[in-house]
């Protein structure tokens, strides 16, 4: 039996060690604090790639964002959910997040129901990033841009994503949702992972 874990652990510490040297995400700043997250999926780059966007599937699997609404300038949501740079978008989230493996008809809990109004701020297929920032409150008290990407390593796809906090109020926000946004970021990168490989 040891003998047959011996040689996975070492595989899988080789693999670990090639993800962490490498990162397609582009370079966010300093800020009060950051969470982020990284998983590697067994699964095409553009499969992940194409998960990432597909908002309208999130509430079928995503434990974080439980919706994720394209809208126009006026927050009004679209026919078209396909994203688009500098669409708007009306995020409801789970800060915790909810327990794994969720669907479409996983009730939310409404003492942790977060809505944010963002903007999608870089969409760059060829690179396989995208972001969005939260504006609903001036960046003079919360600033926080959210990068996601996704490459390839070893034959899987890395994906990963990270949101730094700046601003005045930042502290507060960390004191408040720190946690409970590391434990959401976690969560989601895990629910997508299994989503992927077949294994929710």
């Amino acid at each position: 039996m040891r003998s047959s874990i011996i040689p996975t652990a070492v595989f899988l510490l080789g693999v670990s060690s090639n993800a962490l040297a490498q990162s397609n995400l582009p370079p966010l700043g300093s800020g009060v604090f950051e969470v982020s997250t990284r998983q590697l999926i067994d699964a095409p780059l553009e499969t992940v790639w194409n998960a990432v966007l597909n908002f309208s599937s999130y509430p079928d699997w995503n434990p974080f964002s439980r919706s994720q609404v394209v809208c126009d300038e006026f927050f009004i949501p679209l026919d078209n959910q396909t994203a688009f740079e500098g669409a708007r978008i009306i995020i409801n989230a789970q800060i915790p997040p909810l327990l794994v493996p969720v669907n479409r008809t996983t009730p939310s809990n409404p003492l942790h129901n977060q809505v944010s109004f963002e903007n999608i701020t870089h969409l760059q297929p060829d690179l396989h990033r995208v972001a969005w920032k939260q504006i609903d409150i001036p960046d003079i008290a919360v600033n926080a841009t959210r990068w996601t990407a996704v490459s390839t390593v070893d034959n899987m796809t890395l994906y990963e994503s990270a949101e730094v906090y700046g601003g005045g109020l930042a502290g507060v926000v960390e004191s408040l949702f720190g946690e409970g946004l590391q434990e959401a970021f976690d969560a989601q990168g895990v629910a997508l992972k299994e989503l992927l490989e077949g294994t929710s």
